[in-house]
């Protein structure tokens, strides 16, 4: 790899964009096509393997490749970096969700939204963990919470 490419990668994982090709950063950014995205992502920790927020996308990548033990390694590499990403909690949650580790999921959705308490997709992703632990009456508090906060939220509005 050339100086000016890690240069490149470096500026782009710190978010600066100085240079003329910045593909990897976009397409690590991007969550239209997991597998390139987790590709990018990798280049760029390569560069710069302090970079949270790309732990954290290829964390998001590996979740929608169903490659939940992987997508759990960056999230905590993420968070280790970041701890007060809540993306990287809501991430890790949905992995633990979606592995049927609940209490995990809960504890990380919980911690996503007493970082930023205007994350929707965490309260609506809480209330599925809710709805999959037949507590429903939490489950549409939760649904109900991320829609005042985005009308419209996908999860939540399939929930109800």
């Amino acid at each position: 790899m050339s100086m000016f490419r890690l240069l490149c990668l470096l500026l782009v994982a710190a978010g600066l964009s100085a240079c003329g090709d910045d593909r990897l950063a976009k397409d690590c950014l991007q969550h239209r096509d997991p597998k390139r995205q987790a590709a990018a992502c990798t280049e760029v920790i390569a560069a710069n393997p302090k970079s949270a927020e790309a732990y954290n996308n290829r964390c998001f990548a590996h979740n929608e490749l169903q490659q939940y033990d992987k997508s759990i390694i960056d999230c905590n590499a993420s968070i280790k970096l970041n701890g007060r990403n809540a993306s990287a909690f809501n991430n890790r949650g949905v992995a633990y969700e979606l592995t049927g580790e609940f209490d995990k999921a809960l504890t990380d959705y919980t911690k996503a939204v007493t970082l930023d308490p205007q994350f929707a997709t965490a309260y609506a992703n809480r209330g599925d963990v809710y709805a999959k632990t037949n507590n429903r009456d939490k489950a549409i508090a939760e649904y109900r919470r991320a829609l005042s906060i985005e009308p419209g939220n996908d999860i939540a509005v399939s929930g109800l």
